[in-house]
């Protein structure tokens, strides 16, 4: 008997060290080819090269024009770094959030490990282009003071922005936002950690301070910032009656708008001008019973995207829009601190957006996977075409070039760009014409061994020389820890070099 207790001792001991030892595994992996700084540079007549599937859609829509860059970019990775476990639970560390792009040229990005309420971590990075070095710089949770039963925040989802002060601002979110003030989630609310908190990082101190509240048991996944009148826009999340908007003043700490929840649709995104004027998806129609929501887009039920086809590209375009609802564009005004419904509407609502241009336009893409303009002053959306190829693909985040002859933007955000060869866009604005900078896929996982997905998180350098991405990606299988799930999980940081012919 005392033998047999022995053993189920040993055995239990040794089944708790494995998943202990799994859930410690020193991440990220090391990068091949790297230097000191952990850094790797591609340069290959690879990200150049059309993939199959690509090359097959374009043999057979020979309408279709993309056109492919003739100069090879140059293309810097390097993996989010100094993290002491691989966050075995599926997802894994990802990130869902916009970069931000310093005015000192300091590039920071966020990821979080997608790990619920009580084992949540996230984590803000800062890219310093004189020392070439990729550095964590803020733990959310630690700034937040939070205890062990407090909630964690296990995503930065937010925009994370460079106030007016030159400080950078971002804030946490759950797994879930939505979900903030629903029952299941009330009671794991403490005063220490009552709802979100907006966090600021002073780079010259390298100091985080809690700066400001959310209201009890909200958060938000995404923001729009202001700097003339310092004044941060939230979507609101957490109410079961749904998201609201919210302005907060910067300089007073006052929540100076909020409106009541539920007019709010499809959450993801927010337009500015250049009154400060904010723009949101407000109402839609009713959704049919036959569309389906996978990965932010609407698929006809019977004709769902196929996930383990190597080109996984959605159903015809013309098909698929058929029954996505149409969603109401509505303003918050500043001067009114009010809202109301513009006569604008769009396909599945907007969902990234760029800069006003100096012609008055704001550019950006739908959750129909559309490109689209927006005239302001005139009220007035136009739909430009397909954001990718012929159906188009989950974008969530573009940007404008100084010089606004082009967006730029990543095709897949959330989980299918691998399938196309993860192609990096420039959309030239003159001639409407899309050009393939580069495709990563092939040529990161035969370099790097590293499957690069999508992004959340995209800014172009001032002089349009330099393409900073935020990417989600996957480690090889051979490497991949027990319970960590493809797609997402490795998180890192790329710079694209555009040549100087493709610009």
């Amino acid at each position: 008997m005392k033998i047999r207790n022995l053993k189920f001792v040993i055995l239990f001991l040794g089944i708790g060290w494995t998943l202990n030892s799994q859930a410690q595994i020193a991440w990220p992996p090391a990068l091949p080819n790297s230097n000191k700084n952990g850094v790797a540079v591609l340069e290959s007549p690879d990200l150049l090269k059309v993939p199959a599937s690509i090359q097959e859609v374009l043999n057979t829509n020979p309408e279709i024009k993309l056109e492919i860059a003739k100069h090879i970019p140059r293309v810097e990775l390097v993996y989010h770094n100094e993290l002491n476990n691989a966050a075995i639970n599926g997802t894994g560390w990802s990130s869902w959030g916009d970069i931000c792009l310093a005015s000192d040229g300091r590039v920071y990005s966020g990821i979080g490990n997608h790990w619920k309420t009580d084992r949540g971590e996230s984590y803000i990075y800062s890219w310093d282009p004189a020392k070439r070095v990729l550095k964590k710089v803020s733990d959310l949770n630690q700034s937040n003071g939070a205890k062990v039963n407090d909630v964690h925040f296990s995503k930065v989802h937010a925009h994370i922005i460079e106030g007016s002060d030159k400080k950078i601002y971002f804030t946490g979110t759950l797994d879930d936002g939505s979900k903030a003030g629903h029952d299941e989630m009330l009671s794991k609310w403490t005063p220490n950690i009552a709802g979100g908190k907006l966090l600021q990082y002073n780079p010259a101190s390298g100091k985080t301070i809690v700066y400001a509240d959310f209201p009890a048991a909200r958060v938000t996944a995404t923001t729009k910032y202001d700097s003339f009148r310092n004044i941060l826009y939230a979507e609101i999340e957490g109410d079961p009656k749904g998201v609201a908007i919210g302005a907060f003043d910067m300089t007073t700490k006052k929540w100076i708008f909020q409106s009541e929840p539920g007019v709010v649709s499809h959450h993801r995104d927010m337009m500015m001008d250049k009154q400060g004027n904010i723009y949101f998806n407000g109402k839609q129609n009713k959704i049919s019973d036959q569309m389906v929501l996978r990965g932010g887009v609407y698929y006809p039920a019977a004709k769902k995207a196929d996930t383990t086809s190597t080109s996984m590209l959605p159903p015809d375009q013309s098909d698929r829009l058929k029954n996505i609802p149409t969603t109401q564009l509505w303003k918050y005004s500043p001067e009114t601190r009010s809202i109301q419904a513009t006569k604008s509407t769009s396909i599945g609502g907007i969902r990234s957006s760029t800069r006003e241009s100096k012609a008055g336009y704001i550019y950006g893409t739908t959750m129909g996977n559309q490109l689209f303009r927006y005239a302001p002053a005139k009220d007035e959306l136009t739909i430009l075409g397909s954001n990718f190829l012929k159906n188009g693909e989950y974008i969530t985040v573009c940007d404008l070039s100084r010089d606004e002859k082009y967006i730029y933007y990543l095709p897949g955000a959330h989980g299918s760009a691998g399938f196309s060869g993860t192609p990096v866009i420039q959309y030239e604005i003159a001639s409407g014409k899309q050009k393939a900078i580069a495709f990563l896929s092939e040529p990161m996982v035969n370099a790097f061994s590293y499957a690069p997905g999508g992004t959340y998180g995209l800014k172009i350098s001032d002089d349009g020389s330099k393409l900073y991405v935020g990417l989600n990606g996957s480690p090889p299988d051979a490497s991949r820890p027990k319970g960590l799930g493809r797609g997402f999980g490795l998180t890192s940081f790329a710079i694209i070099h555009i040549p100087v012919e493709e610009r």
